[in-house]
């Protein structure tokens, strides 16, 4: 593995950084300095110039894969662009090497100007609830639809390998809270959720993370942004549609033990107010999916096949026997409607 020297982070580094891409206009200065979890933004403004973003990866060991992991999102956010969703940053420069002066590959987005949703059991108030989880679900459906790609990989490959590198960990002991039962158990029930989907190969573009705190509104609760870790869609991937057009992670009733905690009165219509937006919708022919109109049934889909990419979905669903325990309430939902 080559050795790479520290980040040079800078003020003057980050500006000159930026200069060199030639992104931006005269008189830059750093506006601000935020710190995620998976990595540092500074925010530059310029005098009579719209702000820029510039998002740097924490630094690890293994530098191939930051490489790695900026070059797919570069690509992601491009062909976003390409497809004229508006709802993320635009990528603006990047840098895919440690030939530059921060020292590590880096990436220039737009700025998006708002403040993070607030979001909980009891606001918003319902009438402009109802408008944000219409427009939230919107957003997600236009990713889909633009996104939207045939492959020669069926969505029951897809899975399946994602099943079977979780079996070789839990094998290896790198899982605690799992057993070898849990991962045949879990293919499953993944097999039988997928049912005539698992032949199907449309694939598009997954978030993976839309939750209050990355989704950016204006004054009004207009949504100006979905963004991911601060600024970034490092999470977002290409998944079967069956996976994307899943239950976003706010309307999960728990992030550590979502079988074993039941929804509360209030998150329950919050899930059905997103799926009745779904199923109002003319969909693509890949979303035309029974279980589109039923809360029980999209509920525990959702959880299934999130069980293959999260570890914390999969130790809860294993846990709770792969029921949900309190699946009599989601059905009293249907019941009252």
């Amino acid at each position: 593995m080559a050795s790479h020297p520290a980040q040079n982070l800078e003020p003057t580094s980050i500006l000159a950084a930026v200069a060199e891409l030639g992104v931006g206009g005269n008189g830059a200065f750093i506006d601000g300095e935020f710190n995620g979890g998976e990595c540092r933004i500074f925010k530059i403004s310029f005098n009579g110039q719209t702000s820029i973003a510039v998002r740097v990866p924490h630094q690890v060991d293994d530098q191939d894969d930051i490489i790695a992991i900026v070059q797919t999102e570069v690509r992601i956010l491009q062909k976003l662009d390409e497809k004229g969703f508006r709802w993320s940053p635009r990528c603006c420069g990047f840098s895919l090497t440690f030939d530059n002066p921060i020292k590590y590959p880096f990436i220039i987005l737009t700025w998006v100007e708002g403040s993070p949703l607030t979001w909980d059991d009891n606001f918003p108030l319902q009438l402009l609830r109802g408008a944000l989880l219409d427009q939230i679900a919107s957003i997600q459906l236009s990713l889909i639809t633009c996104t939207q790609e045939n492959r020669s990989t069926s969505a029951a490959t897809f899975f399946q390998r994602r099943m079977k590198n979780r079996s070789t960990q839990v094998r290896e002991g790198i899982i605690p809270g799992l057993s070898e039962e849990d991962c045949i158990s879990q293919q499953a029930l993944v097999c039988r959720v997928l049912g005539q989907d698992q032949h199907d190969t449309a694939f598009a573009v997954e978030h993976g993370d839309i939750k209050p705190n990355n989704i950016i509104v204006d004054e009004n609760y207009n949504i100006k942004c979905i963004i991911g870790s601060v600024i970034d869609w490092g999470c977002a991937t290409f998944v079967p549609i069956s996976k994307a057009a899943g239950l976003p992670r706010f309307l999960w009733s728990s992030d550590t033990d979502p079988a074993g905690v039941a929804p509360s009165q209030s998150l329950l219509k919050d899930i059905r107010a997103y799926i009745a937006y779904f199923s109002s919708q003319t969909l693509p022919m890949a979303l035309s999916m029974p279980h589109l109109n039923n809360t029980e049934d999209m509920y525990f889909r959702n959880l299934c096949l999130e069980s293959t990419s999260s570890k914390q979905v999969h130790v809860s669903m294993a846990r709770a026997g792969w029921k949900l325990p309190y699946s009599e309430l989601l059905k009293d939902a249907e019941d009252h409607e």
